[in-house]
């Protein structure tokens, strides 16, 4: 697998062709969630996050986000997952403190 982006895709320069980018990808994950609920296993990288993001952008409270402390995460890892998405964000979150089963 290279890690060459390919000649067909665009890339963003400027803060208008992201704005663009995330209003198609609003607009496509609205058409095909409808009315809907997604869930989503929110770790807190950057992949999960980017994603739990934009689906709460595009249809809000029909995300429902879980996250697990598994009790591997780093210090302090969880409550900034909760302070930024629940608190911040606005997202229904559900926060399952599973550190002692691991």
């Amino acid at each position: 697998m290279s890690n060459v982006r390919p000649e067909s895709m665009a890339r963003i320069e400027t803060r208008e062709q992201a704005d663009k980018f995330i209003a198609e990808q609003v607009a496509e994950v609205q058409k095909q969630v409808g009315d809907k609920k997604v869930l989503l296993a929110l770790s807190g990288g950057v992949d999960s996050s980017v994603v739990a993001a934009l689906l709460i952008k595009a249809i809000g409270k029909q995300l429902v986000c879980v996250h697990v402390n598994h009790g591997l995460m780093r210090k302090g890892e969880s409550e900034d997952v909760i302070k930024v998405f629940r608190d911040g964000l606005d997202a229904n979150l559900i926060y399952v403190d599973a550190q002692t089963g691991f």
